[in-house]
């Protein structure tokens, strides 16, 4: 028969004041002893419990008080976590030397056009990290989602970086949480610097903070956050965390957006940045342009149902790339140009549109591309018909691909500024693009021969005659 064990009560521990002074003299009988001069507490040691169960509690509260979205891999949709098994290997290869060896490169930047599996990698990646054999390496993640609320908006990404960092990183925990008691004070809608200073800056600056391991943050899909004003700036701060706390490293994707792309290519970071562009390897991967069509368009949000309803519209698209990659990945970037779109059947309209007479398809597509970007009824203003041409000759005719700060400084038709050449690169975004170094460039040499071809480029808004151009680039040197 068993016994039902009992309760063992609360152990009483009693500490003392100091022991009495001697009696005085007294005639029968000595004088009384001294009182002890220390305090005299009696306590139970589940009070001591108690009071480490109330200060966890209380540091809950705080942690649960940071603002955040539920932005972390775990949260993707469906799409964005699959993966291949066996594929992308000698991309993660690459990511393992990064991620162990000494180097300098504390960012990884992986770019692509849309389609190509940015998300579906950066998610296997946190998968892995997660259940590294060496024990759990992901420090954070955050995965941008176009259209879903919290997930577009730039406002709580610090934030839930934060939250995150403190559940995973122990040494980091309380340093968060210090931090958040008062950083709170000033509001949970604070304007990103100043969520970026209370909590990483302030906490960790200065502060010998040493991680087990290098913990890696990983950030997907960038151009998906609809604050584009704010990114410039919210990645200057990110760049700033390797250095703040060493042994954390960045893992980024997006598009090859200008504005995300002059950032991550300025002369500051490039030495700290290992970048990687899909779109480099893309042919290989696909294998021939059928597959790489059926693989991407689809995967582009707008086209997604539209293609299913009308497999037929995707058929003529294949057909009319020829078998010419060039078309098929200029004819992606297109339709992706045109994924806010509510009717997704004016892109398609629009790309299978055919061209004019004895155009290739290739030439009618740049052509629609410009028109699309630059409307000829809406740029009859000269001094703006000037700034376009001005772009575009540099584009064109430049020995070398040159930056934004660069192109601004030559003196052409017409003074053009460096956010005029991110805008009008922006417009382009089908067929330029900043590469690793920061220079515009186009995303395939036929691009600049059909603009200096008359028999290709039959809009005088976008056409560049080589002579004049020549003329005035080799002015505008010699003013300099």
């Amino acid at each position: 028969m068993s016994r039902k064990p009992t309760r063992r009560p609360p152990r009483s521990i009693t500490i003392n004041g100091g022991i009495g002074a001697p009696g005085g003299p007294g005639e029968n009988q000595g004088g009384t002893g001294g009182f002890g001069q220390g305090p005299t507490v009696n306590f139970y040691d589940s009070n001591i419990h108690q009071r480490r169960a109330a200060a966890r509690s209380e540091e809950q509260k705080v942690l649960d008080a940071i603002p955040r979205a539920d932005a972390g891999y775990r949260c993707v949709d469906e799409l964005k976590s699959k993966f291949l098994p066996g594929t992308r290997q000698e991309l993660f290869a690459e990511l393992q030397q990064w991620l162990d060896g000494p180097g300098p490169c504390s960012v990884y930047f992986l770019s692509g056009g849309a389609g190509l599996g940015k998300s579906s990698i950066a998610h296997q990646l946190c998968t892995r990290l997660e259940n590294s054999t060496d024990g759990p390496r992901l420090g954070a993640s955050f995965f941008f989602v176009r259209g879903s609320g919290d997930l577009e908006s730039a406002w709580l990404f610090f934030s839930s970086l934060a939250h995150q960092l403190a559940l995973s990183q122990p040494s980091l925990r309380s340093h968060i949480i210090g931090a958040a008691r008062e950083y709170l004070k000033g509001g949970s809608r604070q304007q990103m610097k100043h969520t970026f200073e209370g909590l990483f800056r302030r906490p960790f600056q200065g502060t010998v903070v040493t991680l087990p391991r290098p913990m890696i943050l990983v950030i997907d899909g960038l151009d998906e956050c609809k604050d584009r004003e704010l990114i410039p700036d919210l990645l200057e701060l990110l760049l700033e965390l390797p250095i703040i706390l060493p042994g954390i490293r960045l893992f980024l994707t997006s598009r090859p957006e200008p504005y995300i792309q002059s950032v991550l290519t300025s002369a500051s970071v490039l030495p700290s940045i290992s970048h990687r562009n899909l779109n480099d390897t893309v042919v290989e991967w696909e294998g021939d342009v059928r597959l790489y069509l059926e693989q991407t368009v689809p995967r582009i949000g707008l086209y997604g149902d539209f293609i299913r309803n009308n497999p037929y519209q995707l058929k003529r698209l294949i057909e009319r790339a020829a078998g010419v990659f060039n078309f098929a990945r200029v004819a992606v970037k297109f339709l992706d140009t045109y994924r806010d779109h509510p009717d997704p059947w004016e892109p398609f309209k629009l790309l299978l549109s055919p061209g004019g007479t004895g155009l290739s398809a290739l030439d009618a597509l740049y052509l629609q591309i410009l028109s699309s970007a630059f409307p000829p009824q809406e740029w009859t203003i000269p001094l703006w018909a000037a700034a376009l041409r001005s772009f575009l000759v540099l584009i064109a005719l430049s020995r070398k691909p040159l930056s934004p700060d660069a192109m601004a400084l030559f003196k052409l038709e017409t003074p053009i500024t460096k956010a005029d050449i991110i805008w009008m690169t922006d417009r382009l975004r089908s067929v330029l693009l900043i590469n690793s170094e920061g220079r515009i460039v186009p995303l395939h040499a036929t691009f600049t021969e059909f603009l200096l071809d008359p028999r290709r480029c039959v809009h005088p808004l976008y056409h560049v005659d080589r002579a004049t151009g020549n003329a005035a680039l080799a002015s505008a040197c010699m003013g300099a």
